[in-house]
């Protein structure tokens, strides 16, 4: 009987999604996977599928790591704006820790994958929770007084929302801190 092959697929899965994060699908051959997992061809088959199913749950570990970011700021803030503020200051430093100038995960994905149906799919799905988060808080912001009733807040759950996905986007090729941080604060004035 031959003997299971034991490795931390948590590990491995990190792997997989530093180097497609890095690299992209298109860009990233099996052989690139098995020397950076460690693992031979037929124990990343067995373990994950073909290249597109590791790919996609590479996806949704990065998503699950990116909402328990945003859920972390909305159990530290004090108020819905100040979580708003708090995810911003989130990705102007995960901008300035990017030292291999990644970017996003989801972004990069978004810009090779988009035209496969089922990527294309799961991202819309992505992106309307991740609106839907904001049109929540920013609706109680503006309840509270705390955010102004210009727009409103779908309206700005969408403007937060792509300014965010700009500023990891524009952070690939500008790191100057106050740049970055001056597109934040434009962001947050334009709520008050």
């Amino acid at each position: 009987m031959p003997r299971a092959v034991e490795f931390d697929n948590a590990k491995v899965l990190e792997s997989a999604m530093d180097l497609f994060w890095k690299k992209g699908y298109h860009a990233t051959s099996m052989q690139d996977l098995t020397e950076a997992t460690g693992l031979n061809r037929s124990s990343l088959y067995n373990t994950f599928g073909c290249k597109m199913q590791l790919y996609r749950t590479a996806l949704t570990q990065y998503q699950k790591q990116n909402g328990s970011v945003f859920q972390k700021a909305l159990i530290k803030a004090g108020n819905p704006r100040e979580a708003i503020e708090l995810i911003f200051e989130g990705f102007l430093r995960d901008i300035a820790n990017d030292k291999e100038k990644k970017g996003c995960f989801n972004m990069n994905c978004k810009a090779e994958m988009s035209s496969d149906p089922a990527i294309r799919d799961w991202l819309s799905i992505q992106e309307e929770q991740h609106i839907s988060f904001f049109e929540g808080l920013i609706s109680d912001a503006q309840e509270r007084g705390l955010i102004n009733e210009r727009q409103g807040a779908r309206e700005y759950a969408f403007y937060v929302f792509n300014t965010l996905q700009g500023l990891r986007m524009t952070g690939i090729l500008i790191q100057d801190q106050k740049v970055l941080k001056a597109i934040v604060s434009a962001t947050l004035r334009t709520l008050r």
